[in-house]
């Protein structure tokens, strides 16, 4: 029976070409990319999925067991030798309660579901081979989709080639031979010293088999729980020379970088001038307030996260907007068609409506110059951050033009000296500087008039600009919204966040490795390595 209702994305006509899927997307104005090169440039070799430093040396290990263990040294058998061993370790950590090892949510559903052993090959690969369902989707695991690349930047690892020059296909783990600090040689052979060899051989025998019981998990749970790391046989002091050593140990350069060494030591004086490192947004802001300034210091890494927290109060600030403006639609019409010029005109006036009713202004044409004047700018932009998260709609949206005023009042004395440091590291292309070295011409603007076009110009066809260059051409779109005839509609929305810059993942670390204790307060071994490693 025929339908009077045409289906999401459905088509009742000829289309010569596939239909457009929507897909979630991030980022969806573009603005998050120059904090991710920052932050990437700042701390090389770690991300925010490597949330326990043993992991390092566990996989190290188990990429020099792989030839041992395995006759077959193909891409395909490694790929699955190593899905395995993640398994395992998933099921370890669930076993233990053991948080932060990727893959644990399958585990503890699979180990809630069972009285003896695991199917080790079930919960790794479906009966066609795919993996979808499975503790983890990326074909190559976690290790593929997360690892492979921190691996190789901080010099873990190596991808033999044949006689022509071509990748083999089987990863190995870096050999002490190439002169580095630590090599990945180094921590497999610490991480073995650690493992008993009964434990070992079980670990490997499950692997073969397929599968892992109950009393298997328990007898190895103390050698490969990747939380403690073991300060015997030497593994925790490779780890911390690891974390420490130059950048990019294998990457030949003019310029060796210290970056990750100098901003761990940052954090430590920082957890020591505060007290406690509970949030890896306090260092960023802290040091954001300050300018790239601490305890007298500056340098190039502090100048670098003052730079990562600018744009990432840009870029939640536009996304902020960007997110109001939508539910604002949706509150007006639903999913529903909604004028264009009408939604401008509108959506200005209730922001401004907003602003009047917190004060900030009494009329909407002062012009932004005079309104840069006022007392309105005394807040501070983390709780202008906090105003934003807590609020909807047009109160959001409000908050997000004053940060980003703010934003302008605050740095555009250090604009150029900015511009010049992410001209020498290639970052930040398309970032606040970009804007913000323009804002002179909107400054004679009445306040109405300069949110008019912020909107205009800024979100809603920013927005269009960044949807249509990641879709390519692919049929696949992050378009949030769909412009028709002068019309607007949302189809989806996305709310404003700061980047994570793996500060998070480096709390985790020091805890692991002792330089931390479990209230994240500095330890003895965390002053010692400050006084030590001095910047």
């Amino acid at each position: 029976m025929a339908t009077n209702v045409i289906d999401n994305n459905e088509a009742r006509v000829p289309f010569f070409g596939d239909r457009v899927s929507f897909i979630t997307g991030l980022d969806p104005l573009g603005l998050q990319n120059p904090s991710i090169q920052a932050y990437s440039l700042l701390l090389p070799g770690l991300n925010n999925v490597t949330t326990r430093i043993r992991s390092y040396s566990f996989y190290c290990w188990l990429l020099s067991e792989y030839p041992k263990q395995n006759k077959q040294l193909e891409g395909k058998e490694q790929k699955k030798f190593i899905r395995r061993a993640e398994y395992i370790i998933a099921l370890i950590a669930s076993h233990n309660k053991i948080a932060a090892i990727s893959g644990i949510a399958y585990a503890e559903k699979v180990l809630n579901e069972t009285k003896n052993k695991i199917d080790l090959q079930t919960g790794t690969y479906n009966e066609d081979g795919s993996t979808t369902n499975t503790y983890w989707q990326y074909s190559f695991g976690v290790f593929g989709q997360y690892y492979l690349g921190s691996l190789r930047q901080i010099g873990l690892l190596e991808e033999p080639i044949n006689e022509k020059g071509e990748f083999i296909g089987v990863y190995k783990q870096s050999s002490k031979s190439l002169g580095i600090k630590v090599s990945g040689d180094d921590l497999a052979t610490a991480f073995d010293k650690n493992v008993e060899i009964e434990n070992k051989m079980l670990f490997f025998d499950c692997i073969k088999k397929g599968s892992i019981s109950l009393q298997n998990l328990e007898q190895l749970s103390n050698d490969f729980n990747l939380k403690e790391v073991k300060k015997t046989n030497f593994e925790n002091q490779l780890l911390l020379d690891l974390l420490f050593d130059i950048d990019e140990p294998l990457i030949q350069k003019e310029l060796l970088l210290e970056m990750r060494k100098k901003t761990l030591l940052y954090l430590l004086s920082f957890t020591k001038l505060k007290g406690a490192l509970n949030n890896q947004y306090d260092f960023t802001s802290y040091i954001y307030q300050n300018k790239g300034v601490l305890d007298k210091k500056i340098d190039d890494c502090l100048t670098g996260w003052y730079y990562y927290q600018l744009n990432d109060y840009w870029q939640l600030a536009c996304t902020a907007i960007f997110n109001g403006s939508l539910d604002f639609i949706l509150k007006q019409n639903g999913y529903g068609w909604m004028n264009l010029n009408s939604f401008f005109e509108t959506c200005k006036q209730v922001i401004v409506e907003n602003l009047i009713q917190e004060k900030f202004i009494v009329t909407d044409q002062i012009t932004v110059t005079e309104f840069l004047k006022t007392d309105v700018f005394n807040i501070d932009e983390v709780d202008l951050y906090k105003e934003i998260i807590k609020s909807k709609i047009e109160r959001r949206m409000a908050f997000g033009i004053i940060l980003i005023l703010k934003l302008f009042i605050r740095n555009y004395e250090n604009i150029n000296e900015l511009q010049l440091y992410t001209s020498k590291y290639d970052i930040g292309n398309d970032d606040v500087l970009s804007y913000y070295t323009k804002f002179h011409k909107y400054k004679e603007l009445t306040l109405s008039d300069f949110i008019l076009q912020f909107i205009h110009t800024r979100i809603i066809y920013r927005h269009q600009f960044v949807a249509y260059r990641k879709m390519g051409t692919s049929n696949q779109s992050t378009h949030k919204f769909m412009i028709e005839e002068s019309n607007i509609r949302v189809i989806g929305n996305f709310d404003p966040f700061f980047t994570s810059p793996r500060i998070r993942s480096v709390i985790n670390y020091f805890q692991d490795l002792g330089l931390l204790n479990e209230k994240n307060q500095l330890s003895n071994d965390g002053q010692n390595l400050i006084k030590t490693l001095k910047i």
